[in-house]
Parts: C-alpha cells; sequence; structure tokens
C-alpha cells in the first residue's frame, strides 16, 4: 500500500475554525501529510477509521527522565512513549555535560521519534539522582565545556535545567540560580527551574526569570509554594504576567490537587502539562502523560486546554513544527506536506481514582485514553 488514509477523525488542537470539523487525512508513502478533507478517496492506502476518537497533533511530554542505564531513575523511553500517546520526549536534566554523548548516541539516534534535551547545569548531571547530588559545589560545575555541549548539540538541546531545592543545592542558594540563568541566556537557551523544598525561596527565584523561562513542578503542595497566607504570591502573578511559562511535572511529589485547583481557579493555568515521568513514580503516583491529562481535565481546565497544553506549547519550546491549521483556504494549508505525528485518543466517561503526589486521591470523571500515534506512515497502537 502506497499510503495511509486517516478517516472520520474528529480535530482537535489544530485551531478554532476547525475544531470538533470530522476530517479525513491521507499521508503519503513517505510519510508527510499528503490530503486533508470530508469523504477522501485513496484506493491504494490502507485506511484507518477514527470515528469515535479524536485527533489532535502529536503529544510531546516536556519533562521526562530517560537516560536509561545511566541515570538511576531513568526509564526506557519507549515505554513512555508512542505506545502510550506521545510523539516527542523531553529529558529534564538527566545529562550534564560530561555524559550527554551517551544521551545523544544511545537514547536519542536510536528512536524514530524525537527526543530532547534541558542539559543539567551540574556537570553529571542525574547519575545518582537522590543520592548524590549534581550541584551541591562549584566543581561540579564547568561553564566553558556546558557551553561547547550546547554548542555542539542545539539540533538536541532545548534548554538549561537546574534543581533549585535545598535538598540537591544543600548550601548553594540565589547565587546558582542567577549562575544558570545567565548561561541560558549566553547559550540563548530558556532556563528551566525545578522549584521544590526551599532555600532558595520561590520568591527570590521568579524575579531571576525571563519570558520564555520554565518553572516546573508549578502546583507542588510543599511548604512556601504559590500560595502564602495572603494569597497567590505577587512574584508568581508577576511571573506568569511577563510570560514566564509555568509546568506541571507531576513527579511523585509535586502535584497536589487542591494547590493546583485553587491557582487554575485564579486564572493561573499551566503554559505546559508534563509528568516528570522517571524509574519511581511510573508506578504510581504518575503513571502516564494521559492520566496527568485527565487530572488536569478535573481540577478545572478545558479539553482544549488541556490538549494544547501537551501539543502546540510544548512544541514551541523545542521548535517542533506545530501540526496546525491555518485561517485561509484551503483548510489544509497549515499541514500539506509537513511530516505526520498525530495522537488519535478517547475521552471516556467512567469515576476512576487517581492520587496525587500528597497521597489525596479523586474520582476523576473523565480518562483520556491515547489509541494510536500516527508518526509519519508507521502507526503504533497505544497500551
Amino acid at each position: 500500500m502506497s499510503g495511509l488514509l486517516l478517516r472520520n477523525a474528529t480535530f482537535i488542537g489544530f485551531g478554532p475554525d476547525y475544531d470538533k470539523a470530522m476530517l479525513d487525512v491521507l499521508i503519503d508513502e513517505q510519510g508527510f501529510v499528503a490530503a486533508v478533507g470530508r469523504a477522501l478517496e485513496a484506493p491504494d492506502a490502507e485506511a484507518i477509521d477514527l470515528r469515535g476518537q479524536l485527533l489532535s497533533p502529536g503529544w510531546i511530554d516536556l519533562h521526562t527522565h530517560v537516560y536509561y542505564g545511566v541515570s538511576n531513575i531513568g526509564l526506557p523511553p519507549d515505554a513512555i512513549g508512542p505506545r502510550a500517546g506521545v510523539t516527542a520526549l523531553v529529558d529534564a536534566g538527566s545529562a550534564g555535560e560530561a555524559n550527554f554523548v551517551g544521551f545523544r548516541e544511545y537514547i536519542v539516534k536510536s528512536r524514530p521519534y524525537p527526543i530532547y534535551s534541558f542539559l543539567n547545569l551540574g556537570s553529571i548531571g542525574l547519575t545518582y539522582a537522590s543520592q548524590l547530588s549534581e550541584l551541591d559545589s562549584l566543581e561540579k560545575l564547568n561553564v566553558d565545556r556546558m557551553m561547547a555541549c550546547i554548542a555542539d548539540n542545539r539540533e538536541t538541546i532545548k534548554g538549561v535545567k537546574l534543581r533549585a531545592s535545598g535538598v540537591i543545592l544543600r548550601g548553594l542558594g540565589i547565587e546558582i540560580v542567577k549562575v544558570a540563568k545567565r548561561a541560558a541566556a549566553e547559550a540563548e537557551l530558556p532556563l528551566m527551574i525545578h522549584i521544590g523544598e526551599p532555600l532558595p525561596l520561590l520568591e527570590d527565584i521568579l524575579p531571576v526569570l525571563d519570558e520564555g523561562d520554565i518553572v516546573t513542578h508549578c502546583y507542588h503542595g510543599k511548604r512556601w509554594g504559590l500560595f502564602d497566607n495572603k494569597g497567590l504570591i505577587p512574584q508568581a502573578a508577576d511571573a506568569w504576567e511577563r510570560g514566564v511559562r509555568f509546568d506541571v511535572g507531576h513527579g511523585a511529589a509535586s502535584f497536589d490537587y487542591e494547590v493546583a485547583e485553587r491557582a487554575i481557579a485564579l486564572g493561573r493555568k499551566p503554559f505546559s502539562i508534563s509528568t516528570d515521568l522517571h524509574a519511581r513514580n511510573v508506578s504510581g503516583p504518575v503513571r502516564s502523560l494521559a492520566l496527568t491529562m485527565s487530572k488536569l481535565l478535573a481540577v478545572g481546565l478545558s479539553l482544549d486546554e488541556v490538549v494544547h497544553s501537551v501539543t502546540s506549547r510544548p512544541a514551541q519550546v523545542v521548535e517542533l513544527d506545530p501540526l496546525t491549521i491555518v485561517e485561509l483556504d484551503p483548510l489544509t494549508v497549515g499541514l500539506i506536506g509537513k511530516q505526520a505525528r498525530f495522537t488519535a485518543f478517547s475521552v471516556a466517561s467512567e469515576p476512576t481514582p487517581a492520587v496525587d503526589s500528597a497521597g489525596r486521591t479523586r474520582m476523576l470523571d473523565a480518562i483520556i485514553r491515547p489509541e494510536r500515534v500516527v508518526l509519519g506512515r508507521t502507526v503504533v497502537r497505544c497500551e
């Protein structure tokens, strides 16, 4: 068969004029979108009927740990990639400059789907996470080598990562945040900051960040996060307004239903939904990007907002050409000629218990389930 025909797909995440439209997508034998329309004819193409399913641009998980075999928390990327509905993964700091080459050669190059990196400011990355800090001493930082690593690997390295938490930095404080920001700015890349246990304090971290920088674990329930006794801290409101990007980064200890619900009710919605999936949380409470998306649906985001938070927005960060339809005729202008990268999914209305990082259980009314991933001419059935 020369191509692939996706029939009767209900579009979501492709732009307001075409969302909820039921359309066909023809993909040629090279894996590029050849046509989008109603009742397309392609007798030689393999046809897949997606009636009853939603079709979005391919999901992207902006915060994972997939340096399997090197980082002690690394997952095999294939376990949380296309089989889980995800078409692109971003590893958030598992590799530093001292061991990035292995990440590129053995994790990135061997996959048929894109994997990107936020390079850890600490040279050794998360080699022995939670037991050996990657940055509790300036001896674990070499800015010159880090800059050379970034310069040689810009197709993969899309940002700089710092875990700005007291249990990691162990005495280094706001000054190392400023170093990380200067390094990212010099490299012309965004800085992703992990927030958690102070010090440094969140109200000191946020003013350092600029538009396009990323705060991950934004809805954690630990002491001295987004809220104080008076409400949302003013530094957080200021950061949202100037374009700092707030990322969910669920993790084993970094997503609290009550914090998320409270912030979203104030209009402080996440830029992106990510998992922070690693070996210690994949069996719970995180499990998958789809379950994390379902949790955000339950605390106040619309389905459209959830979809954009795992498609068009993270695509901006990693510079992955977004599959969007522009407001021109024909409606295929934004898709024709682009490499196919889609996630087909369903939304099941069935009460399902799900636990946050604080151990609180909520009954989710709607569960998002990935059904198929389309990468070029390849179709992957999701588990």
